[in-house]
């Protein structure tokens, strides 16, 4: 039972592309996931763009997590990682990868010397707060909104 987080390369993108429409899918919002290869390894490849891992149990891929770093948090003046998209297969949850990819994110947030790590989750979406509240992970109690302009 091996369970190895690697850094996506460029020969990963449709493993990604796949990844991000079962995880589009599974959140119900298939129809905005439009990313074609090009789009992806352009924001994989600029300096301080998304950045992809590829969770593998015993060498088969078994899920992927993406993120990126906000260039300031003013008030600390430290980067914060910010996790974009996470998701485990299912014939491989409950095996400990879900755990590995955020120990990976909280390493990489320590070496990067970030203030903190920041998520979403759909609020319908019980078995995954459960989860990150046994990571460790809090939901926001404060009185801050996230507000969105599409473009």
């Amino acid at each position: 039972m091996a369970i190895e987080i690697r850094k996506a390369q460029d020969a990963d993108a449709e493993l990604v592309i796949a990844y991000l429409k079962k995880l589009a899918e599974y959140e119900k919002l298939s129809e905005v996931c439009n990313i074609t290869k090009e789009a992806l390894l352009t924001l994989l490849n600029e300096p301080n763009g998304l950045n992809a891992v590829i969770a593998e149990y015993n060498g088969v891929p078994a899920g992927f997590m993406t993120y990126y770093f906000y260039k300031i948090a003013t008030f600390s003046g430290k980067r914060v990682m910010y996790i974009e998209d996470v998701f485990v297969d299912e014939e491989y949850r409950r095996f400990g990868i879900g755990k590995e990819l955020f120990d990976f994110a909280k390493k990489t947030a320590s070496d990067k010397q970030c203030a903190r790590i920041e998520w979403k989750c759909l609020d319908w979406n019980k078995s995954a707060q459960s989860f990150y509240e046994k990571i460790g992970g809090s939901c926001s109690k404060d009185e801050w909104l996230t507000y969105t302009i599409d473009i």
